[in-house]
């Protein structure tokens, strides 16, 4: 019922696409980024506006490159309908 036909014959929607693009966060790659945000923050709370930002641009890439890394594998495509 909560399924839309485009759904139905294997288009992407929503959460599914994103999905396609980008897998899960590896926890391991807290240990880097956990200490760019503290830095980050402390930074920031210093008044050095700039650098802090910086840091917490690249600690988001970090994350998203990550996430990138372990999407999962794209299926292949169907040779035939089996639906007859």
């Amino acid at each position: 019922m909560g399924r839309t036909i485009a759904g139905q014959y294997g288009t992407p929607s929503g959460q599914q696409q994103w999905a396609q693009h980008f897998g899960r966060v590896d926890p391991f790659v807290l240990f880097a980024v956990l200490p760019m945000l503290i830095i980050a923050a402390l930074v920031l709370w210093g008044g050095i506006i700039i650098l802090g930002v910086v840091l917490l641009l690249l600690a988001s890439l970090i994350v998203l490159a990550d996430s990138w890394a372990n999407r999962p594998a794209k299926k292949p495509a169907q040779r035939y309908r089996d639906d007859y």
